[in-house]
């Protein structure tokens, strides 16, 4: 046995002197996180795995490699895992601890992209008394002696992936950052080596029972040559499993599995296709993983886990998949476009008071149910004027007489004659001109203390502003008024309010502003004994 054991340590020399190669095997399909840490947020259940290789079978103080992990994925983004190896290649073992995490980035794809790291700590030991040289007269001091000290040493690895249902594509570099290991102190360099992945995996489904999946993945290790694993697998009813693969310049695999309930069990055979077969009967893997369902998780304690909850942070009804409902209408506050007023579904949360089909926040009129063009308001005759503007709101009449007819009208109720008079000035003024123009003035009136712009106003200035913008052939100066209440100071700033409210409509219509001016005249130019008749403006025409 010791002369094998002197053919191995030759052999592991390149190894185990310059650099340090880690563990690989066969199976490594079945717990693919050794090659990529990014490779946890793929995963779509917990997992616990455990692998035992036994490598070239037949040959004493060969490879024996046991491992044992655990995959944590309850975490929408973040994954997390453990894993210990026990590694024994005739004098030498290594033990090591490894904590990896993995993250997943969102992306504006139906794919998903994750990056991945780990960190391990381990040790190495050499067992000099399993090691008998060949008596040459030569004594090598590194040799003497029993075992070794342990040395612990420690490394970092990183990789991303990119992934859907149907592939994965990824790449990683194993002890990108790792410590010396001087085995025999003294003091020759000797540390792990970098291992660069790349690995890709297609799904096909061949039929509803059978599916294939292809894979390769492409290795380099330190000075070695690339070398690449071309796998193939199989199965039936997502039940029972098979593949080959080919590893260059090293082995061919067979390879059998089954899953059941939770477990996935495989098993591997290599074939070696180097020297190594000739005093080799190949090696074995077995692998065998559970699968634990993720915890159900409900963030926010409202009955209703995270997986169903449309509102997984906030708590909510389990009647709208979690979500809250601050008004109690029925309708979960994030369609609710009214969330603190109980509404109906048909208006989106909002309410109607007044039923006519335009919600209370739009709805100039909300007690009193109105039309749309009148922004809720009610027109009784259907002439197009408000009822609150019309000055004959039940009689059909034009915008230009504020809503009362063309001529006098005698509205019979049985012998009482009720006379509605029209506007004095209306019937001799159909179209703007620049004589009657000051005339329209006079239907531009305020409320007490307000300066801004009734619906009916609105409607007068429109038709100044297309005359304006018609004929450019004269300015116009628009003078403020106020009625004699309230301070003279401040009657003077209510007119001014006033004109420039006018000033400003205007130019909101289209009138060039160069072509308009405002004057503010307080309560000094009263036109009449009328307070409603004193609230207003005038309009000068400049040439």
């Amino acid at each position: 046995m010791k002369k094998l054991i002197y053919t191995l340590s030759i052999l592991l020399t390149p190894l185990f002197v310059n650099a340090q190669q880690m563990p690989h095997y066969s199976l490594y399909m079945l717990n693919d996180i050794v090659i990529n840490p990014s490779l946890i947020s793929t995963k779509s259940d917990n997992q616990i795995g455990i692998m035992i290789r036994d490598q070239w079978t037949g040959f004493d103080g060969a490879p024996k490699t046991q491992s044992v992990s655990y995959y944590n994925v309850e975490h929408e983004k973040f994954g997390r895992g453990i894993r210990i190896v026990n590694d024994n290649t005739g004098p030498i073992s290594l033990l090591s601890g490894t904590i990896s995490g993995s993250y997943l980035i969102p992306i504006e794809s139906p794919n998903k992209l994750s990056v991945g790291a780990s960190g391990k700590i381990l040790q190495y030991k050499i067992d000099n008394s399993e090691i008998i040289l060949e008596n040459d007269g030569v004594i090598d001091p590194a040799m003497n002696g029993g075992v070794l000290d342990k040395v612990i040493g420690n490394s970092a690895s990183i990789g991303i992936n990119y992934f859907s249902d149907r592939f994965n594509i990824g790449a990683s570099v194993i002890n990108i950052f790792n410590s010396d290991l001087n085995l025999s102190n003294t003091g020759t360099e000797n540390t792990l080596v970098n291992h660069y992945y790349l690995n890709a995996e297609y799904n096909i489904q061949y039929s509803k029972e059978l599916e294939f999946s292809p894979s390769v993945l492409i290795k380099k290790i330190g000075a070695s040559n690339i070398q690449m694993d071309l796998n193939l697998k199989s199965s039936i009813n997502k039940t029972i499993w098979g593949g080959f693969s080919y590893r260059t310049n090293d082995a061919f695999i067979a390879m059998l599995g089954l899953s059941f309930l939770n477990y996935d069990l495989g098993y591997s055979y290599d074939i070696t296709s180097t020297k190594m077969s000739i005093p080799s009967y190949g090696s074995h893997g077995i692998v065998m993983t559970y699968k634990l369902k993720p915890r159900e998780k409900d963030s926010d304690k409202d009955g209703v886990l995270d997986k169903d909850d449309g509102c997984p942070k906030i708590p909510g009804l389990p009647e709208l998949n979690g979500c809250p409902d601050k008004d109690k209408d029925g309708i979960s506050d994030w369609e609710d476009e009214c969330p603190d007023f109980p509404g109906l579904e048909i208006n989106n949360g909002c309410p109607d008071r007044d039923a006519d089909g335009i919600i209370d926040r739009y709805d100039r009129c909300p007690d009193v149910p109105g039309v749309p063009e009148l922004n809720g308001c009610p027109d009784s005759d259907g002439d197009g004027l408000q009822d609150e503007l019309d000055k004959c709101p039940f009689v059909k009449g034009s915008l230009r007489n504020m809503g009362c007819p063309d001529t006098i009208e005698i509205i019979q109720q049985d012998t009482i004659k009720i006379f509605v008079k029209v506007p004095s000035f209306i019937d001799t003024i159909t179209e703007i001109t620049w004589d009657n123009l000051p005339l329209w003035a006079d239907r531009v009136h305020f409320e007490f203390n307000k300066h801004n712009l009734d619906e009916n106003s609105k409607i007068i200035l429109n038709k100044v502003a297309q005359f304006l913008i018609d004929n450019n052939e004269k300015n116009l100066q628009i003078n403020g008024h106020a009625d004699e209440r309230g301070t003279e100071k401040y009657n003077m700033k209510l007119s001014k309010r006033r004109a420039n409210s006018v000033y400003k409509y205007l130019i909101d219509q289209g009138v060039d502003k160069t072509r308009l001016s405002i004057k503010a005249f307080g309560e000094s130019q009263n036109a009449s004994s009328s307070h409603d008749e004193n609230r207003r403006v005038e309009f000068k025409v400049i040439k």
